[in-house]
């Protein structure tokens, strides 16, 4: 201290920066670790749970019934999305048989239920038209949210989710295949992407578990 009060004026006023800067970086990391030690993730949910929600920026989007489809329908609910189209031969019907799966296993869980909502948007805008929505999600669920819109607006949301997209060259009457991602998206009651439940993980017994983890430690 006698020190410091010798010092000139500024390496005094530097001194007390160096001083202060040090103190907030150390209160920073322990802040930092006291999140970490109250969010560890169990070792199930480690490839599940993103480090942290994303985010996701506004977009304008239709459903199956013509109603808008905007951020404000993923508030107050865990969404499991899924990125398909109505003409894929094989992951679509698979992955939606799926999610419809994990659905029922949420019947005898109203707690669950009630707080969950699954949805199809479709990759393929040009023919899946609100028509061919109606009559293919319902299928799986009746309950089950179908969502289209301009091409533009789908590539965008899409592309922002990190789904990945290729469409192959067209056949001969016009017909074409589109490889796609075959993630089940979560989306948290915030509107953000939460967890991503890859192919390793596309089993409705396991990830009805880990749902109800989640839902568990992050309510």
């Amino acid at each position: 201290m006698q020190l410091a009060k010798n010092l000139p004026p500024g390496r005094k006023t530097a001194l007390m920066a160096m001083l202060i800067g040090g103190l907030f970086t150390l209160a920073v990391q322990i802040g930092y670790q006291w999140y970490l030690d109250q969010h560890k993730l169990p070792d199930e949910l480690v490839g599940v749970v993103l480090p942290k929600p994303r985010g996701i920026g506004a977009f304008e989007l239709v459903d199956h019934m013509g109603k808008p489809f905007t951020m404000a329908r993923l508030k107050g609910k865990w969404t499991f999305m899924f990125f398909g189209y109505t003409h894929c031969p094989d992951v679509c019907p698979v992955t939606m048989g799926l999610m419809a799966d994990v659905f029922s296993r949420f019947k005898d869980r109203p707690d669950l239920l009630d707080q969950t909502q699954g949805v199809f948007v479709s990759i393929d805008p040009k023919r899946d038209t609100e028509k061919m929505l109606k009559e293919y999600v319902p299928y799986f669920n009746k309950e089950f949210i179908g969502v289209t819109g301009g091409v533009g607006e789908v590539d965008r949301f899409s592309t922002e989710l990190g789904v990945g997209v290729r469409v192959s060259p067209p056949e001969a009457d016009g017909s074409y295949q589109i490889a796609h991602t075959s993630a089940i998206y979560l989306i948290n009651p915030q509107g953000k992407f939460h967890a991503l439940f890859q192919t390793q993980f596309h089993n409705a017994e396991k990830i009805a578990k880990l749902f109800d983890m989640m839902i568990k430690l992050f309510s």
